[in-house]
């Protein structure tokens, strides 16, 4: 054979198509301010509508902490177990976050802390306690982000904190992951849909929740191909 017929040959070989790589389509749901009654108002156009194979679900930064959208255990149980059944009978796996802790200082000066009784992180924790138990109850997915981000030492007012700062991003914020702190979430939810075969095949994953979600003061906040943990764990499971 010539050389001139071997390199047509190449070329022609290698303009053939090798089969698709499963794409996986994630869509960010997060909206800043939102609470469990906020999440029940639009999860049938925000979710149900699309028609997802997965639903990543973190809400309750604002039920716990937000004092103009605070809600009781009680209430946040129901509304949870609400929106819960209403995916569930679409289908879709699901996963539940704990939301990570908070900087009750930073928290508590911009919010009045007559309107608490207990402690800001003990809230936390008890609603993450809740969610706990309402995975275990309707055998969904559970990630605890609250525990994870307390094992890396966060909230702190260091530079190295995973929740945002005046030293890391010039903000006495207290509440929102760092670009740090979403790679950490993006990073255990991706290993842990790995772990449990929830990315076989090409799955749509609606990320539905809050401001946590959204990825305020992020690149691309609001999308899923910026630095919150929707577009982290997109390029993850897609191997961008």
């Amino acid at each position: 054979m010539s050389q001139l017929k071997y390199i047509v040959l190449l070329l022609f070989f290698a303009s053939i198509p090798g089969p698709a790589s499963s794409q996986h389509v994630i869509l960010n749901k997060g909206v800043p301010g939102n609470n469990t009654r906020d999440l029940l108002q639009r999860v049938d156009q925000d979710v149900l509508a699309e028609q997802p194979d997965l639903v990543i679900m973190m809400v309750g930064t604002n039920d716990m902490v937000n004092s103009h959208k605070l809600v009781d255990y009680k209430e946040y149980k129901e509304n949870c177990l609400s929106l819960i059944k209403k995916m569930k009978a679409q289908g879709a796996d699901i996963v539940l976050l704990a939301p990570p802790p908070v900087d009750t200082g930073y928290v508590l000066g911009r919010h009045d802390r007559r309107l608490y009784s207990e402690d800001l992180n003990v809230k936390m924790e008890k609603a993450g306690a809740i969610i706990r138990t309402l995975a275990g109850e309707n055998n969904l997915h559970f990630i605890d982000l609250n525990t994870l981000f307390k094992a890396a030492g966060s909230p702190n007012r260091e530079e190295h904190s995973l929740l945002i700062n005046e030293k890391n991003l010039g903000k006495p914020d207290g509440i929102h992951p760092t670009k740090e702190g979403y790679q950490l979430i993006a990073e255990t939810i991706h290993a842990y849909l790995a772990k449990n075969d929830l990315l076989k095949g090409e799955k749509k994953i609606v990320c539905f929740g809050d401001s946590m979600t959204y990825g305020s003061y992020m690149t691309g906040a609001g999308t899923a191909q910026g630095d919150n943990f929707p577009g982290l764990l997109s390029r993850k499971v897609n191997r961008e």
